[in-house]
């Protein structure tokens, strides 16, 4: 029978024989051995996150603690923050001649287990007075984020002069 086919139809057989057990050696020999490989480096990359779990939750520690610090999460114990903030803004005011107009209530508000508080003033002055209350609230002192300073030039209708007033919103995030 195999004398009967021409060398072209021999060599088609062949191919088409070689590519059945090529197929056959894969699925049935080379496709476990490299799913066992992958399971493998798998377990292997779980037993070293595993290993370094203790370091990993220090270090995420550590991030936790400067995010609180970032959106200003510290509690001040036994304090008021808005009383301690209107003794700043008016011992500031008194020494640097810039006016006090406004200091309302606290604002708070509750967003998934955080409470925010927003302390809004508005003081009067020049601008270099305005900037640098602002550098002392947000560098020095730091008893909150300043989320937003509005500038503004608003008439004075008593002295009918132009006066420069800074609205500052400052926020404190808690738990």
């Amino acid at each position: 029978m195999l004398k009967e086919l021409t060398y072209l139809r021999k060599n088609q057989l062949l191919i088409a024989a070689f590519v059945v057990l090529l197929f056959l050696v894969y699925s049935l020999a080379i496709k476990k051995t490299i799913n066992e490989s992958k399971q493998a480096s798998d377990a292997e990359k779980k037993i070293e996150l595993a290993a370094n779990a203790p370091f990993m939750a220090a270090q995420l520690q550590k991030e936790l603690m400067l995010m609180d610090e970032k959106i200003g999460d510290k509690n001040l114990q036994g304090q008021n923050t808005a009383q301690t903030l209107l003794e700043l803004v008016t011992n500031y005011c008194k020494n640097n001649h810039a006016v006090l107009r406004e200091f309302p209530e606290t604002n708070t508000s509750n967003q998934e287990g955080l409470i925010i508080e927003t302390n809004r003033f508005v003081v009067e002055g020049n601008f270099s007075v305005l900037i640098n209350l602002v550098y002392v609230l947000e560098q020095k002192n730091k008893l909150g984020k300043i989320s937003s300073v509005v500038y503004q030039l608003k008439k004075d209708f008593k002295t009918k002069k132009n006066v420069l007033i800074a609205t500052v919103y400052l926020q404190n995030v808690k738990k």
